[in-house]
């Protein structure tokens, strides 16, 4: 099964949420893409940085991102971040923590 198309290239890490959500940063939006990988625009601003880093998922449904010089937060609809071991450690999604 296929997700949705991206445009753009440049992706920040991403995080994932404990209901299978992963968020990142990709063309100058706040992208979000659920377990039954229907995607989902959060945000979108007019930015062409190519400079990104992480997408960390916070307490109380905030997102950080790392652009460049500035980091970025966002309240967003996601669920809170997996109470068990890190499903995707291993599956490039390292954006936050492994949990133990």
């Amino acid at each position: 099964m296929d997700g949705p198309a991206l445009t753009g290239y440049y992706t920040s890490h991403p995080a994932m949420d404990c209901e299978g959500t992963t968020v990142f940063w990709r063309d100058g939006k706040l992208l979000a893409v659920d377990a039954d990988l229907a995607g989902h625009e959060l945000f979108a601003m007019d930015d062409s940085r190519t400079v990104i880093g992480r997408a960390l998922l916070l307490s109380e449904r905030s997102v950080a991102v790392s652009l460049d010089n500035e980091v970025l937060v966002f309240r967003t609809p996601l669920g809170p971040l997996a109470e068990g071991p890190w499903p995707c450690g291993e599956g490039n999604l390292q954006g936050n923590p492994l949990l133990s």
